[in-house]
């Protein structure tokens, strides 16, 4: 085999101590001997977990977590931990060393280690959270072994499933809270090395932009006040977008510890016992994917006589070496890489050839501030127990632990909030101003949102996260929503603004889903102005577009040019007609039976959404501009050119949208409606998932190209059609009444990744069928009348 030569530095960097906080009475937090925990499931798999004690609670959480997801969280603690080379070898294929530089990059994070290095400062919440759900895992696991449980296919026997720790429980925690910022920078930080004379790495580009067609991440969520609601009670509607494979995926549970915590939703695999988003007796709430920076990178000035030498405040500091060793399989047997991994004092190094070289005297460090961020699990734990939204707010300010979200809440006395409680690197006023002032920061951070500052001195290095005093936030009455766009529009008559640069944009153009969004909000609540949880069902499912509203343009641009044939390059001609008609087939929607939707997809993904409009972006009207499609040959050849490219790969122009995007559960392809981002949709999907980081991930067909220009179709269209694999997952939509929430919800891609288990695809049949939201069983009678199944557990624990 073929292992590449690298080094990287050691870095156990400088975590600070979390705050221990008593969120429980203290008789609660540790399970006693013998404590019975109950795990009862009810339609579609929920698992509503009883304990009497947080620690009860993890150890039931994640025995029903293992149950659905075994294979799904045994392969993350493996990756976390940087193993996967030991059982899999270096090569994801032949020659790619995927598994050893994985291996290298998280043992260059360390995260294990700074979950160690801190869990004794962990509050007592925390602690018993993860050491009960290690517990429980490893307790599932000895039922594998004993011939009472089975793991799914894809792990059955494996020697890499294992026992984890609460240590583990913790770093998984970490690793959720960076794999949206240096955890996508692994093959960076594994070959970042000194300068010797060689021509540096190569890697592709880190800080360009990513291109909008691959653009996945993301949500909507909606808090609806009194004034809007249809009975005086707060709303929310939850609506994350997030992979339907991999690490990332939601998982439905409600969790009960008598007396103390009632709470229900959905969590991402891996967290330990507390929901993500949901809702209890009082409040509701919900996330959205956060435009705020959670990195910086600093450059670095070196020693022209050591390039493992750079200056700080006038002085000159040797940069901090670790050595890595990662045992990976062979075909002869086992092997050890060794790897040096370095390090500033306040960041990790990273190498490109082209963005981030170690060479001339320069090199760069990155700082996450989620990598020391501890509080999660006290942040969410106090959102589940919060009983309004006053009370959700005071949490935010006191734990400061969530990473890369917004927050949008609702509670029965008709309060709506919003937040950015992201952490977000506190830079100082000096900082702020060189980002903003000097040319070379100022044009990188204006062309790529990436904020690269001098690292020579103290000034410059961000001091934690913003206060969230600080952050931007907004209480209403009527409604704060976000559909991924910054905070700036939250309300969109209260925009904020006066908030770090690092935050996000204002005075931009807002995306055409957070257009639609707007829309739906001034039009979605019927004839009296006010929201029904029917309304919000509607709107949370409904497959609309912004563009419909556009058909007038095309039809006009088709009766002008009727009976032509254009020319899309030397070898290619299509008639007008035969497009237009196809076109005009559709109905504006993109439903099951919604005909040459995929034509109109196609069509919207090679508009240029600032150009194409007649009525350019107006920051003073930011929710309806750009709107109107010019009128212009170029917009009826981008339709044309749409077409010829479906005709090539044999799709009708006028087929039911039924025929061409779907979900596959195993042998099953099962017919899926809904829009996409580029489309102008709200309930959107998409076929990209590039956080899918399993070693058993789908291996995805590359992009069909077009016929016209030979460039890869970003749409997502393959052969097969549009194979859903990220989008709308955990949808729900909230309430209150006199006697408390009234919740419908359902999770689109099934409970259970286990293919033996009757929640691998149900719930996603009940998608397909377009039957709609269910309720959701939170009251002990509703968990009665739809119970499957109970297990019993006794938690066994000196």
């Amino acid at each position: 085999m073929k292992l590449f030569t690298l080094s990287i530095a050691g870095l156990a960097i400088f975590t600070g101590s979390a705050q221990a906080a008593p969120l429980f009475p203290p008789a609660l937090t540790h399970a006693h001997s013998n404590e019975a925990v109950s795990v009862t499931r009810t339609q579609f798999g929920i698992a509503h977990v009883k304990a009497q004690s947080l620690y009860g609670l993890g150890y039931g959480n994640a025995y029903a977590q293992v149950q659905d997801h075994g294979c799904l969280l045994a392969d993350g603690y493996l990756r976390l931990r940087g193993e996967r080379a030991q059982y899999l070898g270096a090569h994801r294929h032949e020659g790619d060393n995927h598994y050893l530089i994985s291996d290298i990059g998280y043992r260059i994070l360390d995260l294990p280690g700074r979950a160690a290095q801190q869990y004794s400062s962990l509050s007592a919440s925390t602690r018993a959270l993860a050491e009960g759900f290690a517990a429980g895992y490893n307790h599932y696991l000895e039922e594998v072994a004993a011939g009472n449980e089975q793991l799914g296919e894809i792990c059955r026997d494996a020697p890499w499933v294992k026992p984890i720790t609460a240590q583990d429980v913790i770093a998984n925690v970490l690793l959720m809270g960076v794999q949206g910022s240096v955890g996508r920078l692994l093959p960076q930080l594994v070959q970042a090395r000194p300068d010797n004379g060689a021509t540096p790495a190569q890697q592709d580009r880190t800080m360009a932009l990513t291109p909008a067609e691959q653009l996945t991440q993301g949500s909507n969520g909606w808090a609806i006040g009194k004034t809007l609601s249809h009975n005086g009670r707060g709303m929310v509607l939850a609506n994350p977008h997030f992979p339907f494979n991999g690490n990332f995926r939601f998982w439905t549970h409600h969790a009960t510890v008598p007396g103390e915590l009632d709470v229900m939703g959905a969590s991402v695999l891996g967290m330990p016992g507390v929901v993500n988003i949901g809702f209890n007796r009082n409040l509701a709430w919900t996330h959205t994917y956060s435009t705020a920076l959670h990195h910086v990178f600093y450059e670095l000035t070196l020693d022209p006589d050591n390039p493992r030498r750079y200056r700080y405040e006038g002085q000159w500091h040797t940069m901090r070496e670790r050595e890595i060793q990662v045992a990976v399989k062979t075909a002869t047997g086992m092997q050890t890489h060794t790897h040096m991994a370095y390090a500033t004092h306040f960041g990790l190094m990273l190498e490109d050839a082209e963005r981030f070289p170690w060479q001339d005297g320069v090199a760069y460090a990155v700082s996450d501030v989620n990598l020391d961020n501890f509080s999660a699990i006290d942040h969410w734990l106090s959102y589940n127990r919060a009983e309004s939204v006053a009370r959700l707010r005071a949490a935010s300010r006191r734990f400061n632990g969530l990473s890369f979200n917004n927050t949008l809440a609702a509670d029965k006395y008709g309060n709506a909030f919003y937040t950015d409680d992201s952490n977000v690197p506190n830079l100082s006023a000096a900082a702020l101003s060189w980002l903003q002032t000097n040319p070379k920061s100022a044009a990188i951070f204006a062309a790529t949102g990436q904020v690269v500052l001098p690292g020579d001195r103290e000034e410059m290095i961000f001091d934690g996260a913003v206060e969230l005093a600080e952050a931007p936030s907004l209480s209403r009455r009527d409604y704060v929503q976000n559909s991924n766009d910054s905070f700036w529009l939250s309300n969109a008559s209260q925009p904020l603004r006066d908030v770090s640069p690092l935050y996000g944009q204002v005075d931009v153009q807002q995306s055409e889903r957070s257009r639609y969004a707007y829309a739906l909000l001034r039009s979605g609540s019927g004839r009296d102005g006010r929201f029904s949880l029917d309304e919000l069902e509607h709107i949370l499912l409904g497959n609309g577009s912004y563009f419909a509203s556009e058909r007038g343009v095309i039809a006009g641009l088709c009766q002008q040019y009727a009976g032509q044939r254009w020319a899309l390059n030397d070898q290619l001609e299509v008639d007008v007609d035969p497009v237009c008609g196809a076109f005009a087939q559709w109905d504006g929607r993109f439903d099951l039976t919604s005909k040459a939707a995929h034509l109109a997809r196609e069509f919207f993904r090679v508009l240029d959404k600032h150009e194409d409009f007649a009525v350019p972006f107006d920051p003073r009207l930011p929710t309806t501009t750009p709107h109107t499609l010019k009128s212009d040959p170029d917009i009826l050849r981008k339709l044309l050119r749409a077409a010829a490219d479906l005709a090539h790969y044999g799709f009708a122009l006028d087929a039911p949208f039924a025929e061409i995007q779907y979900l596959q559960k195993g042998t099953e392809r099962l017919s899926w409606a809904g829009p996409e981002h580029q489309s102008g949709g709200f309930n959107v999907f998409a076929t990209h998932n590039t956080m899918d980081l399993t070693s058993f991930a789908a291996e995805a067909s590359p992009p069909l190209t077009s016929v016209v220009d030979g460039r890869p179709l970003w749409s997502g269209l393959r052969e097969e059609g549009y194979g859903v694999n990220f989008g709308s997952s955990w949808m729900m939509v909230v309430g209150f009444d006199d006697n408390g929430p009234v919740a419908r919800g359902l999770l689109s891609y099934s409970q259970s990744a286990n293919r033996d288990s009757e929640h691998f695809s149900d719930s996603s049949r009940h998608y397909s069928a377009q039957r709609g939201l269910v309720e959701l069983p939170f009251y002990p009678w509703q968990v009665s009348i739809n119970k499957l199944s109970t297990t019993k557990l006794i938690v066994k624990k000196d």
